[in-house]
């Protein structure tokens, strides 16, 4: 791929939690970076854009709506990369959750792939998709081998357990590729697991949110749910390497150690003891209590060779809490 520091690339989502990480890094690296923006002059909301280094000179941010077709002409048009992170999950409590969730979900991904194909410029797309579109399936064993980028999600196993969002993430993978291989996209997925760590975004996140429930007494019981996690520098440089690199290529697990929320808790109850974690496990159905292991080979030979640990990625988000008043240690 012809890529010299200095080239212009387009991050959709960029108040998102891994868009604005991603961001960073991209003008630490030198890169022009075009990001969108529902409403680019709520300085509310992407005021904390402008604050990074490099952005006065190299940061552009553009209006675009995922779920309004070609809204993103503008934002891709000239730029030698786009990494697609934001993913709109709408949920109407009142409808039908997979009509409410997944069809968002695959009309935001197609909205901005039509609209990549527009653009000659563009040598790869990155998309950021998730381990839910790998981990789950009614043949899931523990003592069956890591799973590998060639596994996929069992859709029904998701309906049945009502996971819409790994239901969601699953098929909008997988139309990603299908779209890709029809119109000729150099399509590369980072599938990362449950993302842990310090956060630029002045408002919290719903990943963010949900920890802060759980830390702050809020739950009284914490999820029965056995996931990878993964440190969003890992997630950063994971998305950096997908663009750098020519040789990448498919589907990227990107993971650290997969554990219970039971573990996570008793380590943080011990090692932050003042914090109000809940104690006992939810009763919700056990689907998405399975036991397995990420197999991260793939990654680690494109550059991402050590992966912090699930300790240092809940310290970091912890100290970034704090620094942001929003949570007392």
């Amino acid at each position: 791929m012809d890529l010299s520091k200095g080239a212009e690339v387009c991050v959709t989502g960029g108040t998102g939690y891994i868009a604005s990480c991603l961001i960073q890094a991209l003008l630490q690296r030198g890169y022009k970076v075009r990001t969108t923006a529902r409403n680019p002059d709520d300085r509310a909301k992407t005021g904390f854009l402008w604050e990074l280094p490099g952005a006065t000179e190299r940061l552009e941010i553009v209006g675009a709506e995922l779920l309004e077709e070609g809204t993103f002409d503008e934002a891709v048009h000239g730029v030698h990369t786009v990494f697609h992170t934001a993913c709109p999950v709408v949920y109407d409590p009142n409808g039908d959750p997979e009509v409410s969730m997944l069809n968002p979900a695959l009309k935001g991904n197609l909205n901005v792939l039509r609209a990549c194909t527009k653009s000659h410029s563009i040598q790869r797309v990155v998309m950021t998709s998730s381990c839910s579109a790998i981990r789950y399936d009614h043949n899931r064993r523990p003592e069956d081998p890591p799973l590998s980028e060639s596994v996929w999600s069992s859709p029904e196993y998701c309906r049945d357990h009502k996971m819409w969002y790994a239901l969601a993430k699953t098929l909008a993978e997988k139309e990603a590729f299908e779209f890709a291989a029809r119109e000729g996209l150099n399509l590369v997925v980072i599938c990362p697991s449950f993302v842990i760590g310090p956060s630029l975004t002045p408002i919290p996140t719903s990943t963010v949110f949900l920890i802060l429930d759980l830390l702050r007494g809020r739950a009284q019981e914490y999820p029965n749910k056995r996931i990878g996690f993964v440190h969003i520098d890992d997630v950063v440089t994971a998305h950096v390497l997908a663009m750098e690199v020519p040789e990448a290529h498919g589907r990227y697990i990107c993971s650290s150690d997969v554990a219970h929320f039971g573990d996570i808790m008793s380590m943080l109850k011990t090692k932050y003891p003042k914090l109000q974690t809940p104690t006992r496990c939810s009763d919700m159905p056990p689907g998405d209590d399975i036991h397995h292991k990420m197999d991260t080979t793939k990654i680690k030979k494109l550059g991402l060779t050590e992966f912090k640990s699930i300790e240092q990625m809940f310290d970091d988000m912890l100290r970034s809490l704090h620094e942001k008043h929003l949570e007392s240690l």
